[in-house]
């Protein structure tokens, strides 16, 4: 639905109090045909082209981000705006960063509504805190879908906001943690690195991992997940106090690639050996494996994708619901592990290119010109 029709209620209540509700409704009923395969599970093979959704019909998209300090959401956001440079009917892109402030998430997102934004996707890092902002912006006529918060994210579809687009954040925790289990042979102990306060991603994951853990009675998860709020520096700190306190840990768990360098630097600053290590995949990190792998026997590491391309997904999917087309992608991704160390098929040892800045994550789906151009 346009904002036009409502754009006078828009800028008179910037609080997007639910009077807009009967107004909005409406004009959402004539796309409630629309199938985007909601629940529909599926795997990265079966994505597909943007232009097949793009339409023809004007509209403004927009991507409210919690936290947009570190280099994954720097990616994400090139991917965002690359997805979107797709569609030659979209004719304004708008990023907003929160920087971890959950009210300025939440004024963000009414910004969007009350400058009639069509397409509003959102990292709700404040968790339950940002769904009645999201609630709000839908009942005005926005097409709002949040990303990678796993689906279970609370909330009701299609009335606080459209859908998820997301991997299986949960299944990520188990396969995460049923690696490091399996190469524990079930026994050692295990620290959980995890991101922001209340973030969905680390609440998400949780579920997998301890899910799994428990299936492995002599598996101690000794902390976690430990807020580090996905930052090197202060992942470092975090983990220089966790070596002073446990003298034996097995394995590090984290749910963020790059900020995994901080642990590490940790580690190698603390003499200690470097254990086995499930994270997102990193060129730093990959890097790292192979500079200091040698030297640390049981430094193995098993990484699923960094995923920044299911904003991609998530665009494709709000996108078409604007024009009325069905996009029967899968809306929830299945990840499978894209590095493993002990694998024999070559193609998962994590490699390193050293012709690519560090933070570049080699998963993603930018073209290794657009990453140099991002970080130069």
């Amino acid at each position: 639905m346009s904002f036009a029709k409502q754009g006078a209620i828009g800028r008179a209540s910037r609080t997007l109090t639910l009077a807009v509700s009967s107004v909005a409704f409406a004009g959402m009923a004539m796309a409630a045909d629309v199938d985007l395969g909601r629940d529909k599970v599926g795997t990265p093979a079966e994505m597909q082209d943007m232009s097949n959704f793009c339409g023809d019909k004007p509209i403004k998209v927009a991507l409210a981000d919690g936290y947009g300090a570190n280099s994954w959401r720097k990616i994400t956001r090139a991917e965002f705006e690359a997805e979107a440079k797709k569609c030659p009917n979209i004719s304004e892109v708008r990023y907003t960063d929160a920087q971890g402030n959950v009210q300025k998430a939440i004024s963000d997102i009414q910004g969007l509504v009350a400058q009639e934004f069509d397409v509003i996707l959102v990292f709700p890092d404040g968790g339950e805190a940002v769904v009645r902002a999201m609630r709000q912006a839908t009942a005005a006529g926005a097409v709002v879908i949040p990303y990678m918060v796993g689906a279970n994210f609370p909330g009701e579809r299609g009335v606080d906001f459209e859908m998820v687009a997301t991997e299986s954040v949960e299944d990520n925790g188990r396969t995460k943690a049923e690696w490091i289990a399996k190469h524990l042979e079930g026994k050692g102990n295990v620290i959980v690195l995890g991101g922001t306060p209340g973030n969905p991603t680390s609440s998400a994951e949780a579920v997998g991992w301890k899910e799994t853990f428990a299936k492995y009675p002599d598996i101690t998860v000794l902390e976690g997940p430990v807020t580090t709020n996905w930052d090197p520096a202060e992942t470092q700190r975090v983990m220089s106090g966790l070596l002073a306190k446990y003298p034996e840990i097995d394995a590090v768990y984290a749910d963020y690639g790059l900020g995994s360098m901080g642990a590490l630097r940790a580690f190698v600053a603390a003499g200690r050996p470097i254990p086995l290590w499930a994270a997102q995949d990193a060129n730093e990190l990959g890097c790292f494996w192979n500079e200091n792998k040698d030297k640390n026997p049981d430094f193995q590491m098993g990484n699923v994708s960094g995923r920044n391309w299911i904003v991609r997904l998530a665009l494709r999917k709000a996108v078409a619901k604007t024009q009325g087309i069905d996009n029967l992608e899968p809306s929830i991704i299945k990840l499978p592990l894209v590095e493993d160390s002990f694998s024999s098929d070559q193609s998962l040892i994590p490699p390193c290119d050293t012709a690519l800045p560090p933070d570049a994550l080699l998963s993603s789906g930018l073209t290794v010109d657009e990453l140099k151009e991002l970080f130069k």
